[in-house]
Formats: structure tokens, sequence, C-alpha cells
């Protein structure tokens, strides 16, 4: 009777610990496909075709299919850039681009490093491969060639479709002010297109300058305006109270920022594309506005 009971007691552990194994290999599987499935990756990008002696923008990008808890990034590389000076950079930027494609919406977060760059010779220049480490895993970006080309001699672009016309601009409320008054800083943006979303938005106010408030842009609409001979549609993106905690020069930086335009398939029907949400893609364009000087007084 005794033997009976042991080998049914054995039976019934080692059942017990089959089945707490299996738990934990579910587990294990579940947590590892969901890691899977937000892998980041690590990219770089900067354009094909440079002129000698201008600045160009170099971006490393790590990108999650969507924002994870936790988002630990740290050890970037980056060899050195032969042929290149650097003149400015690494400035690190974070956005979450909402992107709706096929009827889908994507919320792809990614946190960007950007170089500018001068090129110094012209040739067929190399940038060699980079190294992140993200949530304890090291990661490379792939190794980019550009052209850089005599002042002048950019080759017309290979894109037999134009890019959208967007571009933006900064306009302050006085560029005299007296200090601590109040200035109000608008960005506009300007398109011909459907913009999308907005990212990697990039300027820089300098807190030694100016105490910079936030204006609450909810409920601000698209307008439309004419310019140029164009119809544009025209949104405020960015509003600021900027007031100047000095006498003399202060600058308000260049602004940098993706637009992700709404491009329509123009192989297909227009009448089908105006009406079929699915005939477009979206196009990622980088666009600048030359900054501002204020000249502040007692």
């Amino acid at each position: 009777m005794m033997d009976k009971l042991s080998v049914h007691a054995k039976k019934t552990f080692l059942s017990q610990r089959l089945i707490a194994w299996v738990c934990c290999l579910c587990a294990i599987g579940t947590a590892a496909k969901a890691y899977a499935n937000n892998d980041p990756t690590f990219t770089v990008s900067a354009p094909e075709n440079i002129e000698i002696n201008k600045q160009f923008r170099l971006t490393f990008i790590v990108s999650f299919p969507e924002k994870p808890a936790t988002v630990e990034i740290q050890n970037l590389a980056v060899p050195e850039l032969k042929g290149f000076k650097v003149l400015l950079g690494p400035t690190k930027s974070s956005a979450t681009n909402v992107e709706k494609v096929d009827g889908e919406i994507n919320r792809k977060y990614q946190e960007s490093y950007t170089y500018v760059l001068q090129a110094l010779q012209v040739g067929r220049c190399s940038i060699p491969s980079a190294s992140i480490v993200v949530n304890g895993h090291q990661l490379h970006s792939q190794q980019l060639a550009v052209n850089v080309v005599p002042d002048g001699k950019l080759p017309p672009s290979s894109d037999p479709q134009p890019k959208p016309d967007v571009f933006m601009t900064m306009n302050v409320s006085e560029r005299s002010p007296r200090i601590n008054e109040p200035v109000v800083l608008e960005c506009k943006l300007y398109t011909t297109s459907l913009a999308d979303s907005l990212a990697n938005m990039e300027q820089l106010i300098s807190s030694d300058d100016f105490k910079i408030e936030p204006i609450d842009l909810r409920g601000s609409a698209w307008q439309i305006e004419h310019r140029n001979g164009k119809n544009y549609q025209v949104a405020v993106f960015r509003k600021l109270l900027l007031y100047p905690l000095r006498a003399g020069e202060l600058r308000i930086g260049d602004l940098y920022m993706d637009v992700y335009i709404r491009r329509y398939n123009l192989s297909s029907d227009p009448f089908e594309a105006f009406f079929e949400d699915g005939n477009h893609q979206f196009v990622k364009q980088r666009v600048n506005c030359q900054g501002i000087t204020l000249h502040a007084h007692e």
C-alpha cells in the first residue's frame, strides 16, 4: 500500500513539475514573441548627393514599432568620418510618428541623433557603420556612401514625381523687445498636399537668453492662404511666449522638422485616387526655417 502511494505521489509530483515547466516555457515564448514584435532597428540617413563645402545632416535613428515600457539607449559610437568636418552634434530628439497606411494606424517611436557635417573633398565618400546599445542589446547601422560633387553640380532628382510643395515660416511679435517683455513666436506650416504628421522637431532656444512658455494650440484648425500665386493649407504648429532675460542680441535658432506628406499614386485613375484611401503613400520631407535674431534692451 505504501509503495502504491509512493508511486502515485511521484507521478503527481512529476506531472505538476511538467505542467510548471510547460507554463514557464509558454511564458518565455510569449515574452520572446512580444520582444521580437517590437524589436528596435538602428538606421542612418543622409542625402545621396552633396555639394562640396555645403552643410548637410547625418542622422542615426533608433526606431520601435511602438514605444516600449522601457527605453534605455546609450553608447552611440560613430567612427571617424573621413572627408567630412563635424560642425554640430550629435543633437538628440525623440518623437512618436502616427501614420495611417492601408487603413491601419501605425505609431512608430523614434530617437534620433543628428550631426551637421560639411563635405571637404569631391568624390565617393563612405560613412562607416556606427553602433549603439538599446535596452542592453548592441545594434549596428548600415554603411552609407554619399557622392560629393563640385559646387553647383548637383544632379537632377531621379524621382519622376516632384516633392510636395511644403515649407514653414517663423514670425515674432516684436524684434526689439524690452527685458522680460513677452514676445510671441509663431511657427506655421504651408503645404499644397495633405500633411499627415510632424516629427523630429529641432530648434535651439537658449534658456540663458529666454524664459520659454508654450501656448496651447488645441482647437486650432487648418486654414487656406493664398501665397505666391498658390493656395496653401496653413496650420500654426508651434507657438511660444519668449521673455528676454538680458539685453543684446538674442538668437532664436533655425527650426528643423520632418513632415509626412500624403502622396497619391499617379498611375491610378485620378477619380479613384480621390475616393479610395488606399492609393497613396506617405513621404517624409525634411523642412527647415531660418532663425531670428532679437535685439533686446532695458
